[in-house]
Protein backbone atom coordinates (compact mmCIF):
# COMPACT_ATOMS: atom_id res chain seq x y z
CA UNK A 1 0.00 0.00 0.00
CA UNK A 2 1.66 3.49 -0.93
CA UNK A 3 0.08 6.07 0.96
CA UNK A 4 2.34 3.86 3.09
CA UNK A 5 5.31 0.84 1.61
CA UNK A 6 5.01 -0.90 4.72
CA UNK A 7 8.44 -1.90 5.17
CA UNK A 8 10.73 -1.19 7.34
CA UNK A 9 14.57 -0.87 7.56
CA UNK A 10 16.72 -4.11 8.28
CA UNK A 11 20.03 -2.77 8.37
CA UNK A 12 21.38 -5.28 11.12
CA UNK A 13 23.95 -2.85 13.32
CA UNK A 14 22.69 0.80 13.23
CA UNK A 15 23.50 2.33 16.69
CA UNK A 16 20.02 1.94 18.08
CA UNK A 17 20.28 -1.67 18.08
CA UNK A 18 23.25 -1.86 19.05
CA UNK A 19 23.44 0.22 22.17
CA UNK A 20 23.52 -2.26 25.10
CA UNK A 21 23.97 -5.70 24.85
CA UNK A 22 26.26 -8.49 25.78
CA UNK A 23 27.22 -12.10 25.27
CA UNK A 24 24.01 -14.52 26.03
CA UNK A 25 23.32 -17.65 26.21
CA UNK A 26 21.87 -18.31 22.43
CA UNK A 27 19.11 -20.47 21.00
CA UNK A 28 20.72 -22.55 18.33
CA UNK A 29 17.49 -21.94 16.28
CA UNK A 30 16.65 -17.98 16.84
CA UNK A 31 15.05 -15.48 14.86
CA UNK A 32 18.55 -14.18 13.60
CA UNK A 33 18.89 -18.33 12.81
CA UNK A 34 15.48 -18.28 10.61
CA UNK A 35 16.15 -15.06 8.74
CA UNK A 36 19.38 -16.82 7.33
CA UNK A 37 17.72 -19.91 6.56
CA UNK A 38 15.47 -17.68 4.72
CA UNK A 39 17.88 -15.81 3.30
CA UNK A 40 20.08 -19.05 2.23
CA UNK A 41 16.66 -21.09 1.22
CA UNK A 42 15.58 -18.47 -1.25
CA UNK A 43 17.43 -15.99 -1.58
CA UNK A 44 14.99 -13.09 -0.70
CA UNK A 45 15.97 -10.02 1.06
CA UNK A 46 12.65 -9.13 2.86
CA UNK A 47 11.87 -10.58 6.19
CA UNK A 48 8.85 -11.18 9.02
CA UNK A 49 8.46 -8.85 11.88
CA UNK A 50 8.69 -11.47 14.18
CA UNK A 51 11.80 -13.48 12.73
CA UNK A 52 13.14 -9.53 13.32
CA UNK A 53 11.77 -8.88 16.53
CA UNK A 54 13.44 -12.22 18.07
CA UNK A 55 16.47 -11.61 16.74
CA UNK A 56 16.90 -8.31 18.31
CA UNK A 57 15.63 -8.92 21.16
CA UNK A 58 17.76 -12.31 21.78
CA UNK A 59 21.14 -10.19 23.34
CA UNK A 60 19.97 -8.85 27.35
CA UNK A 61 21.00 -5.75 28.88
CA UNK A 62 24.61 -5.09 29.29
CA UNK A 63 24.83 -1.98 32.26
CA UNK A 64 28.71 -1.48 31.49
CA UNK A 65 28.36 -1.25 27.92
CA UNK A 66 25.30 1.10 28.44
CA UNK A 67 27.07 3.42 30.86
CA UNK A 68 30.22 3.57 28.61
CA UNK A 69 27.74 4.35 25.97
CA UNK A 70 26.37 7.58 27.35
CA UNK A 71 29.49 8.70 28.75
CA UNK A 72 30.81 8.48 24.94
CA UNK A 73 27.49 10.11 23.51
CA UNK A 74 28.11 12.98 26.68
CA UNK A 75 32.02 13.78 25.93
CA UNK A 76 30.72 13.91 22.15
CA UNK A 77 27.66 16.49 22.53
CA UNK A 78 29.44 18.44 25.36
CA UNK A 79 32.83 18.84 23.16
CA UNK A 80 31.40 19.14 19.54
CA UNK A 81 28.30 19.59 19.33
CA UNK A 82 27.23 23.82 18.43
CA UNK A 83 23.23 23.52 19.83
CA UNK A 84 24.25 22.41 23.00
CA UNK A 85 22.70 25.31 25.25
CA UNK A 86 20.66 26.59 22.54
CA UNK A 87 18.77 23.67 22.91
CA UNK A 88 17.84 24.80 26.10
CA UNK A 89 16.34 27.82 25.27
CA UNK A 90 12.16 27.82 24.72
CA UNK A 91 11.44 27.71 20.88
CA UNK A 92 10.93 30.71 18.88
CA UNK A 93 7.15 31.89 18.27
CA UNK A 94 6.02 29.23 15.18
CA UNK A 95 8.32 26.56 16.14
CA UNK A 96 7.55 23.59 18.04
CA UNK A 97 9.92 21.61 20.61
CA UNK A 98 10.75 20.94 23.62
CA UNK A 99 13.36 22.62 25.45
CA UNK A 100 16.28 20.16 26.57
CA UNK A 101 19.19 19.50 28.50
CA UNK A 102 21.45 17.14 26.60
CA UNK A 103 23.66 16.24 28.98
CA UNK A 104 21.10 16.11 32.15
CA UNK A 105 18.90 14.03 29.30
CA UNK A 106 21.35 11.36 28.77
CA UNK A 107 22.40 10.69 32.46
CA UNK A 108 18.78 10.14 33.18
CA UNK A 109 18.56 7.19 30.08
CA UNK A 110 20.33 5.38 32.61
CA UNK A 111 18.21 5.49 35.15
CA UNK A 112 15.29 3.48 33.51
CA UNK A 113 15.16 -0.70 33.62
CA UNK A 114 16.08 -2.59 30.77
CA UNK A 115 15.32 -6.10 29.67
CA UNK A 116 16.65 -5.70 26.23
CA UNK A 117 17.15 -2.24 24.22
CA UNK A 118 13.47 -2.88 22.36
CA UNK A 119 11.23 -2.13 25.11
CA UNK A 120 -9.86 18.26 8.29
CA UNK A 121 -7.29 17.60 5.60
CA UNK A 122 -7.18 13.93 4.23
CA UNK A 123 -4.81 11.79 3.74
CA UNK A 124 -5.30 9.17 0.58
CA UNK A 125 -3.98 6.36 -0.59
CA UNK A 126 -0.66 6.72 -3.60
CA UNK A 127 -0.65 2.83 -4.31
CA UNK A 128 -1.66 -0.30 -3.21
CA UNK A 129 0.32 -3.40 -5.22
CA UNK A 130 -1.63 -5.75 -2.74
CA UNK A 131 -5.17 -4.67 -3.74
CA UNK A 132 -4.98 -1.92 -6.20
CA UNK A 133 -9.14 -1.05 -5.72
CA UNK A 134 -7.29 0.95 -2.44
CA UNK A 135 -6.27 4.11 -4.50
CA UNK A 136 -7.10 7.06 -3.58
CA UNK A 137 -9.15 5.45 -1.26
CA UNK A 138 -9.39 8.28 2.00
CA UNK A 139 -7.38 6.51 5.21
CA UNK A 140 -9.68 7.73 7.92
CA UNK A 141 -7.77 6.02 10.72
CA UNK A 142 -4.96 4.51 11.36
CA UNK A 143 -4.83 1.45 14.54
CA UNK A 144 -8.06 3.18 15.81
CA UNK A 145 -6.54 6.70 15.46
CA UNK A 146 -7.35 9.05 13.53
CA UNK A 147 -4.82 9.67 10.61
CA UNK A 148 -3.37 12.93 10.85
CA UNK A 149 -3.20 12.59 14.95
CA UNK A 150 -1.40 9.75 14.71
CA UNK A 151 0.84 10.91 11.52
CA UNK A 152 1.63 14.04 12.91
CA UNK A 153 2.64 12.45 16.41
CA UNK A 154 5.60 10.60 14.56
CA UNK A 155 9.12 11.73 15.86
CA UNK A 156 11.21 12.63 13.46
CA UNK A 157 14.65 15.10 14.22
CA UNK A 158 14.32 16.89 10.53
CA UNK A 159 12.57 19.96 11.72
CA UNK A 160 11.17 22.51 14.51
CA UNK A 161 8.25 22.94 12.50
CA UNK A 162 5.59 20.72 13.28
CA UNK A 163 4.39 20.97 9.55
CA UNK A 164 7.86 19.73 7.94
CA UNK A 165 7.67 16.82 10.33
CA UNK A 166 4.05 15.80 9.26
CA UNK A 167 5.29 16.29 5.56
CA UNK A 168 8.56 14.53 6.17
CA UNK A 169 6.89 11.39 7.48
CA UNK A 170 4.24 10.90 4.90
CA UNK A 171 6.86 11.81 2.19
CA UNK A 172 7.64 8.65 -0.31
CA UNK A 173 10.58 10.35 -2.07
CA UNK A 174 12.22 11.32 1.42
CA UNK A 175 15.37 8.87 1.97
CA UNK A 176 15.51 8.71 5.43
CA UNK A 177 12.94 7.32 8.18
CA UNK A 178 9.46 8.03 7.91
CA UNK A 179 6.27 6.56 9.30
CA UNK A 180 6.54 3.55 6.79
CA UNK A 181 10.06 3.27 6.46
CA UNK A 182 11.77 2.73 10.26
CA UNK A 183 15.14 2.31 11.38
CA UNK A 184 13.72 1.02 14.65
CA UNK A 185 11.54 -1.96 15.30
CA UNK A 186 7.43 -0.72 15.34
CA UNK A 187 5.66 -1.72 18.38
CA UNK A 188 3.36 -4.08 16.81
CA UNK A 189 4.04 -6.37 13.60
CA UNK A 190 1.16 -4.98 11.17
CA UNK A 191 -0.73 -1.53 10.98
CA UNK A 192 -4.38 -1.62 10.53
CA UNK A 193 -5.59 0.81 8.34
CA UNK A 194 -9.69 2.35 7.86
CA UNK A 195 -10.43 3.38 4.48
CA UNK A 196 -13.38 5.58 3.31
CA UNK A 197 -13.75 4.46 -0.48
CA UNK A 198 -16.80 6.03 -2.23
CA UNK A 199 -18.22 5.80 1.06
CA UNK A 200 -17.57 2.28 1.79
CA UNK A 201 -16.00 2.00 4.76
CA UNK A 202 -13.31 -0.97 5.04
CA UNK A 203 -10.48 -2.15 7.43
CA UNK A 204 -7.16 -3.02 5.60
CA UNK A 205 -4.06 -4.33 7.63
CA UNK A 206 -0.38 -4.62 6.42
CA UNK A 207 2.55 -6.15 7.84
CA UNK A 208 5.40 -4.97 8.17
CA UNK A 209 8.42 -6.70 6.13
CA UNK A 210 11.84 -6.32 7.04
CA UNK A 211 14.78 -5.82 4.31
CA UNK A 212 18.44 -6.93 4.36
CA UNK A 213 21.16 -6.68 1.97
CA UNK A 214 23.59 -9.26 0.79
CA UNK A 215 26.56 -7.73 2.84
CA UNK A 216 24.72 -8.21 6.14
CA UNK A 217 23.28 -11.35 5.45
CA UNK A 218 25.75 -12.92 4.10
CA UNK A 219 27.99 -12.76 8.15
CA UNK A 220 25.48 -14.23 9.94
CA UNK A 221 23.72 -17.56 11.03
CA UNK A 222 22.36 -16.94 14.13
CA UNK A 223 22.45 -14.37 17.23
CA UNK A 224 25.48 -15.39 18.32
CA UNK A 225 27.45 -14.58 14.92
CA UNK A 226 24.91 -11.70 14.11
CA UNK A 227 26.55 -9.88 17.59
CA UNK A 228 29.91 -10.90 17.10
CA UNK A 229 29.96 -9.81 13.36
CA UNK A 230 27.51 -7.28 12.69
CA UNK A 231 26.61 -5.58 16.36
CA UNK A 232 30.73 -5.94 17.21
CA UNK A 233 31.66 -4.76 13.64
CA UNK A 234 33.05 -1.19 14.18
CA UNK A 235 34.54 -1.06 10.40
CA UNK A 236 31.22 -1.49 8.69
CA UNK A 237 31.03 1.44 6.38
CA UNK A 238 27.25 2.50 7.24
CA UNK A 239 26.90 5.00 4.23
CA UNK A 240 26.95 2.40 2.13
CA UNK A 241 24.68 0.01 3.35
CA UNK A 242 22.11 2.59 4.03
CA UNK A 243 22.59 3.32 0.63
CA UNK A 244 22.19 0.20 -0.44
CA UNK A 245 18.29 -0.38 1.40
CA UNK A 246 17.39 3.15 -0.20
CA UNK A 247 17.91 1.96 -3.38
CA UNK A 248 15.58 -1.13 -2.13
CA UNK A 249 13.46 0.67 -0.80
CA UNK A 250 13.16 3.06 -3.95
CA UNK A 251 12.36 0.33 -5.97
CA UNK A 252 9.05 0.05 -4.53
CA UNK A 253 7.86 3.39 -5.28
CA UNK A 254 5.44 4.49 -7.89
CA UNK A 255 7.03 7.98 -8.61
CA UNK A 256 5.66 10.21 -11.08
CA UNK A 257 8.39 10.27 -14.36
CA UNK A 258 7.85 14.04 -14.30
CA UNK A 259 9.89 14.31 -17.63
CA UNK A 260 7.38 11.98 -19.15
CA UNK A 261 4.70 14.94 -19.25
CA UNK A 262 3.42 16.34 -22.79
CA UNK A 263 4.00 19.83 -22.29
CA UNK A 264 7.42 19.66 -20.69
CA UNK A 265 10.89 20.21 -22.18
CA UNK A 266 13.83 19.02 -20.44
CA UNK A 267 16.58 21.17 -21.37
CA UNK A 268 19.54 20.07 -19.79
CA UNK A 269 20.18 18.23 -16.67
CA UNK A 270 23.69 16.79 -14.67
CA UNK A 271 21.71 13.64 -12.82
CA UNK A 272 20.99 13.43 -9.40
CA UNK A 273 21.92 17.12 -9.30
CA UNK A 274 20.26 19.81 -11.32
CA UNK A 275 17.83 19.56 -14.11
CA UNK A 276 16.43 22.90 -16.18
CA UNK A 277 12.60 22.13 -17.81
CA UNK A 278 10.64 24.69 -20.19
CA UNK A 279 6.78 24.44 -19.91
CA UNK A 280 4.39 26.46 -20.87
CA UNK A 281 5.83 30.19 -20.46
CA UNK A 282 7.90 29.87 -17.90
CA UNK A 283 11.04 27.67 -16.48
CA UNK A 284 11.67 25.30 -13.98
CA UNK A 285 15.14 25.16 -12.15
CA UNK A 286 14.68 21.70 -10.00
CA UNK A 287 17.52 21.07 -7.87
CA UNK A 288 17.79 16.80 -6.54
CA UNK A 289 20.63 17.81 -4.29
CA UNK A 290 23.79 19.80 -3.35
CA UNK A 291 26.16 16.48 -2.64
CA UNK A 292 27.70 17.12 -5.80
CA UNK A 293 31.45 18.75 -5.00
CA UNK A 294 32.08 21.56 -6.97
CA UNK A 295 34.95 22.29 -9.44
CA UNK A 296 35.56 23.99 -12.78
CA UNK A 297 33.75 21.55 -14.73
CA UNK A 298 30.96 21.14 -13.21
CA UNK A 299 30.64 25.03 -12.60
CA UNK A 300 30.11 24.94 -16.29
CA UNK A 301 27.91 22.51 -16.72
CA UNK A 302 25.54 24.52 -14.30
CA UNK A 303 26.41 27.53 -16.29
CA UNK A 304 25.12 25.85 -19.75
CA UNK A 305 22.07 25.11 -18.15
CA UNK A 306 20.88 28.22 -17.30
CA UNK A 307 22.45 29.08 -20.31
CA UNK A 308 19.53 26.59 -22.28
CA UNK A 309 17.08 28.50 -19.98
CA UNK A 310 17.99 31.70 -20.75
CA UNK A 311 18.07 31.15 -24.64
CA UNK A 312 14.23 30.10 -24.16
CA UNK A 313 13.35 33.19 -23.64
CA UNK A 314 11.19 32.52 -20.72
CA UNK A 315 10.55 35.95 -18.55
CA UNK A 316 9.51 33.70 -15.26
CA UNK A 317 11.06 30.88 -13.17
CA UNK A 318 10.45 28.62 -10.67
CA UNK A 319 12.95 27.09 -8.37
CA UNK A 320 11.79 23.76 -7.49
CA UNK A 321 14.07 22.62 -4.47
CA UNK A 322 11.24 20.17 -3.11
CA UNK A 323 12.93 16.63 -1.12
CA UNK A 324 16.31 18.21 -1.14
CA UNK A 325 18.38 17.45 1.64
CA UNK A 326 21.18 19.20 0.88
CA UNK A 327 25.14 18.28 0.93
CA UNK A 328 28.21 20.83 0.08
CA UNK A 329 27.98 24.65 0.95
CA UNK A 330 29.51 25.78 -2.17
CA UNK A 331 27.57 24.38 -4.16
CA UNK A 332 24.39 26.88 -2.91
CA UNK A 333 27.07 29.84 -2.95
CA UNK A 334 27.90 28.89 -6.43
CA UNK A 335 23.92 28.65 -7.08
CA UNK A 336 22.93 32.44 -5.27
CA UNK A 337 26.54 33.72 -7.17
CA UNK A 338 24.73 33.03 -10.13
CA UNK A 339 21.28 34.12 -9.42
CA UNK A 340 22.13 36.96 -7.10
CA UNK A 341 25.53 38.50 -8.30
CA UNK A 342 24.92 42.01 -7.21
CA UNK A 343 23.83 40.96 -3.14
CA UNK A 344 25.79 39.15 -0.63
CA UNK A 345 24.17 35.67 -0.09
CA UNK A 346 26.49 33.79 1.83
CA UNK A 347 26.13 33.25 5.32
CA UNK A 348 28.53 33.66 8.08
CA UNK A 349 28.79 30.63 10.35
CA UNK A 350 30.75 29.95 13.31
CA UNK A 351 32.10 26.82 15.89
CA UNK A 352 31.51 26.64 19.81
CA UNK A 353 35.40 26.13 21.02
CA UNK A 354 35.43 23.87 23.82
CA UNK A 355 37.86 22.28 25.89
CA UNK A 356 37.75 19.07 23.89
CA UNK A 357 37.51 20.46 20.41
CA UNK A 358 40.31 22.72 20.71
CA UNK A 359 43.66 20.31 20.89
CA UNK A 360 42.11 18.58 17.76
CA UNK A 361 40.99 22.24 15.51
CA UNK A 362 43.42 22.00 13.37
CA UNK A 363 43.41 18.04 12.42
CA UNK A 364 39.34 18.35 12.56
CA UNK A 365 39.22 21.12 9.68
CA UNK A 366 40.66 22.98 7.07
CA UNK A 367 41.15 26.93 7.66
CA UNK A 368 42.12 27.17 4.33
CA UNK A 369 39.16 26.68 2.86
CA UNK A 370 37.81 29.44 5.03
CA UNK A 371 37.42 33.38 4.67
CA UNK A 372 36.59 35.65 6.87
CA UNK A 373 33.35 37.00 7.28
CA UNK A 374 34.54 40.78 8.08
CA UNK A 375 37.05 40.86 4.97
CA UNK A 376 36.74 38.21 2.58
CA UNK A 377 40.34 37.30 3.28
CA UNK A 378 41.28 33.67 3.69
CA UNK A 379 42.62 32.24 6.83
CA UNK A 380 45.76 31.23 7.18
CA UNK A 381 46.23 29.20 10.18
CA UNK A 382 43.89 27.94 12.72
CA UNK A 383 44.10 31.52 15.43
CA UNK A 384 42.35 33.08 12.46
CA UNK A 385 39.49 30.63 13.42
CA UNK A 386 39.51 30.64 17.00
CA UNK A 387 39.09 34.33 17.75
CA UNK A 388 37.68 36.08 21.44
CA UNK A 389 34.29 35.70 21.02
CA UNK A 390 32.22 35.41 23.97
CA UNK A 391 28.33 34.18 23.34
CA UNK A 392 25.87 33.46 26.33
CA UNK A 393 23.24 30.45 25.02
CA UNK A 394 20.47 28.88 27.27
CA UNK A 395 22.22 30.85 30.48
CA UNK A 396 25.83 29.66 29.75
CA UNK A 397 28.11 31.51 28.62
CA UNK A 398 31.17 30.00 25.87
CA UNK A 399 34.09 30.76 23.84
CA UNK A 400 32.85 30.81 20.06
CA UNK A 401 34.84 31.36 16.65
CA UNK A 402 35.46 34.51 14.59
CA UNK A 403 32.71 33.92 11.72
CA UNK A 404 33.37 32.71 8.70
CA UNK A 405 32.23 31.54 5.16
CA UNK A 406 33.00 27.83 3.85
CA UNK A 407 34.88 28.23 0.74
CA UNK A 408 35.33 31.69 -1.29
CA UNK A 409 32.33 32.09 -3.63
CA UNK A 410 34.17 34.30 -5.64
CA UNK A 411 37.12 32.09 -6.90
CA UNK A 412 34.16 31.36 -9.76
CA UNK A 413 33.12 34.84 -10.48
CA UNK A 414 35.79 35.13 -13.63
CA UNK A 415 34.84 31.52 -14.49
CA UNK A 416 31.16 33.02 -14.28
CA UNK A 417 31.67 35.68 -16.73
CA UNK A 418 33.84 33.63 -19.19
CA UNK A 419 31.13 31.31 -19.68
CA UNK A 420 27.82 32.89 -19.13
CA UNK A 421 27.45 34.45 -22.64
CA UNK A 422 24.16 36.21 -21.43
CA UNK A 423 23.41 37.37 -17.75
CA UNK A 424 20.58 35.88 -16.22
CA UNK A 425 17.83 38.19 -16.87
CA UNK A 426 15.54 37.45 -13.98
CA UNK A 427 14.79 39.83 -11.14
CA UNK A 428 13.81 38.78 -7.96
CA UNK A 429 10.18 39.67 -8.73
CA UNK A 430 10.33 37.07 -11.78
CA UNK A 431 11.33 33.80 -9.47
CA UNK A 432 9.20 32.25 -7.19
CA UNK A 433 10.98 29.22 -4.38
CA UNK A 434 8.80 25.98 -4.20
CA UNK A 435 9.40 23.22 -1.64
CA UNK A 436 7.74 21.08 0.03
CA UNK A 437 9.57 21.79 2.77
CA UNK A 438 11.91 19.35 2.84
CA UNK A 439 14.54 21.77 1.96
CA UNK A 440 17.57 21.12 4.10
CA UNK A 441 21.26 21.90 4.54
CA UNK A 442 22.93 24.10 2.04
CA UNK A 443 19.16 23.78 -0.19
CA UNK A 444 17.91 25.45 2.49
CA UNK A 445 20.96 28.36 2.24
CA UNK A 446 19.75 28.60 -1.86
CA UNK A 447 15.63 29.16 -0.33
CA UNK A 448 17.23 31.74 2.54
CA UNK A 449 19.35 33.49 -0.08
CA UNK A 450 16.55 33.91 -2.36
CA UNK A 451 14.14 34.75 0.08
CA UNK A 452 15.43 36.33 3.35
CA UNK A 453 18.26 38.71 1.39
CA UNK A 454 16.81 38.81 -2.22
CA UNK A 455 12.99 39.10 -1.71
CA UNK A 456 11.95 36.45 -3.82
CA UNK A 457 8.83 34.61 -2.95
CA UNK A 458 8.12 31.29 -1.91
CA UNK A 459 5.49 29.08 -1.59
CA UNK A 460 5.56 25.69 1.09
CA UNK A 461 3.57 22.86 -0.20
CA UNK A 462 1.48 20.44 2.24
CA UNK A 463 1.61 20.96 6.24
CA UNK A 464 -1.67 21.35 8.12
CA UNK A 465 -4.49 23.50 7.21
CA UNK A 466 -4.64 27.51 8.73
CA UNK A 467 -1.17 27.39 9.62
CA UNK A 468 2.04 28.75 8.58
CA UNK A 469 4.72 26.15 6.78
CA UNK A 470 8.35 26.90 7.17
CA UNK A 471 9.92 26.49 3.66
CA UNK A 472 13.23 25.25 4.41
CA UNK A 473 14.58 23.05 7.40
CA UNK A 474 17.37 22.01 9.28
CA UNK A 475 19.83 25.31 8.31
CA UNK A 476 22.12 24.11 11.65
CA UNK A 477 25.43 23.79 9.71
CA UNK A 478 28.10 21.14 8.89
CA UNK A 479 28.37 17.92 10.75
CA UNK A 480 30.99 16.10 11.79
CA UNK A 481 31.23 11.89 11.73
CA UNK A 482 32.39 10.86 14.80
CA UNK A 483 34.45 7.89 13.67
CA UNK A 484 36.29 11.08 11.84
CA UNK A 485 36.74 12.57 15.52
CA UNK A 486 37.68 9.52 17.04
CA UNK A 487 40.74 8.66 15.01
CA UNK A 488 41.99 12.18 14.99
CA UNK A 489 42.43 11.57 18.97
CA UNK A 490 44.41 8.66 18.09
CA UNK A 491 45.92 10.40 15.71
CA UNK A 492 47.30 13.08 18.57
CA UNK A 493 47.90 10.39 21.17
CA UNK A 494 44.58 11.75 23.17
CA UNK A 495 43.04 8.78 23.53
CA UNK A 496 44.06 8.84 27.49
CA UNK A 497 42.77 12.47 28.10
CA UNK A 498 39.80 11.94 30.17
CA UNK A 499 37.74 15.23 28.57
CA UNK A 500 37.75 13.39 25.62
CA UNK A 501 35.23 10.81 23.72
CA UNK A 502 35.71 7.48 23.71
CA UNK A 503 35.21 5.09 20.89
CA UNK A 504 31.70 3.27 20.96
CA UNK A 505 32.49 -0.23 22.36
CA UNK A 506 29.99 -1.48 19.45
CA UNK A 507 29.70 -0.62 16.00
CA UNK A 508 28.26 2.94 16.28
CA UNK A 509 28.37 6.51 14.75
CA UNK A 510 26.91 9.62 15.17
CA UNK A 511 26.72 13.13 12.95
CA UNK A 512 27.15 15.69 15.31
CA UNK A 513 26.09 19.18 13.96
CA UNK A 514 29.55 21.31 14.89
CA UNK A 515 28.62 24.48 13.16
CA UNK A 516 26.24 26.91 13.12
CA UNK A 517 24.53 29.68 10.46
CA UNK A 518 23.50 33.29 11.03
CA UNK A 519 20.69 34.93 9.23
CA UNK A 520 21.68 38.15 7.36
CA UNK A 521 18.53 40.00 7.94
CA UNK A 522 18.97 38.97 11.74
CA UNK A 523 22.60 39.11 12.15
CA UNK A 524 22.65 37.98 15.81
CA UNK A 525 19.91 35.12 15.09
CA UNK A 526 20.55 31.48 14.29
CA UNK A 527 19.32 30.15 11.05
CA UNK A 528 18.18 26.89 12.79
CA UNK A 529 16.26 28.48 15.16
CA UNK A 530 14.31 31.02 13.21
CA UNK A 531 11.21 30.85 11.89
CA UNK A 532 10.70 31.56 7.99
CA UNK A 533 6.91 30.80 7.08
CA UNK A 534 5.83 30.46 2.97
CA UNK A 535 4.76 33.75 1.44
CA UNK A 536 1.82 31.27 -0.30
CA UNK A 537 1.08 27.65 0.49
CA UNK A 538 -0.09 25.13 -1.74
CA UNK A 539 -1.83 21.70 -0.78
CA UNK A 540 -1.53 17.96 -2.86
CA UNK A 541 -4.43 16.48 -4.54
CA UNK A 542 -4.95 13.32 -6.49
CA UNK A 543 -3.80 14.71 -9.37
CA UNK A 544 -0.24 16.64 -8.58
CA UNK A 545 0.41 14.28 -5.87
CA UNK A 546 0.95 12.13 -9.11
CA UNK A 547 2.12 15.05 -11.65
CA UNK A 548 4.25 17.18 -9.61
CA UNK A 549 4.55 19.73 -12.52
CA UNK A 550 0.88 20.68 -11.56
CA UNK A 551 2.74 22.26 -8.83
CA UNK A 552 4.85 24.01 -10.95
CA UNK A 553 2.15 25.80 -12.89
CA UNK A 554 0.25 26.90 -9.84
CA UNK A 555 3.61 28.26 -8.52
CA UNK A 556 4.39 29.82 -11.56
CA UNK A 557 0.98 31.93 -11.52
CA UNK A 558 1.60 33.17 -8.33
CA UNK A 559 4.77 35.15 -9.49
CA UNK A 560 4.30 38.96 -9.44
CA UNK A 561 1.29 38.44 -6.81
CA UNK A 562 0.91 39.71 -3.37
CA UNK A 563 1.16 37.30 -0.77
CA UNK A 564 0.19 36.42 2.51
CA UNK A 565 3.02 37.09 4.39
CA UNK A 566 3.55 35.69 8.24
CA UNK A 567 5.22 37.19 11.06
CA UNK A 568 8.72 35.74 11.75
Amino acid sequence: MKFFVIIFLFLLGFFVNTLSYRIPRYDKYDGCARIHDEYVTTGTNFFDYEDVKDCYESFPFDNEIAFQTIETLNTLFDGFYSFLYKAKEPPPRGLDYRPMDLLVQLKLLLRKHYDTLFQFMKIKIFNDTIDPTNINCEVTHIDGRRTIKAISEFPSFISKDPGVRFNVAIDINYPGVTFFTRVDLPKTPSITYTLNCNNHVKCVKRNWKAIGIQEILDNFNNSETYFNNICKNSTLNYKLLSDKIIKIKDAHKNVYDIKSSKDITLLYEIVDFISFFKKQDFGVVKIMSENVPLNNTLAIEIIKGFQALVDTGVKKVVLDLSDNIGGFVVISNFINLLLFPNTKTFYDMDIRITKQLNPVLQDLVNVSEMVSAKNFKKFQYVGNLIGKNVLIRGGVKEHYSNRFILADPYDYKDLISQHLITPLPWKSADLIVLTNSLCGSSCALIAEGASEVNNVSTVAVGGFVNTPLSYASCQGGIAIDSTVIFNIISKLNLQNNTIMPKPFILGAKLNIPSSEFYSMKYSDKLLEYLYRPADFRLFYNEQSFRDRSILWSQAAALIGKNSKTYPG
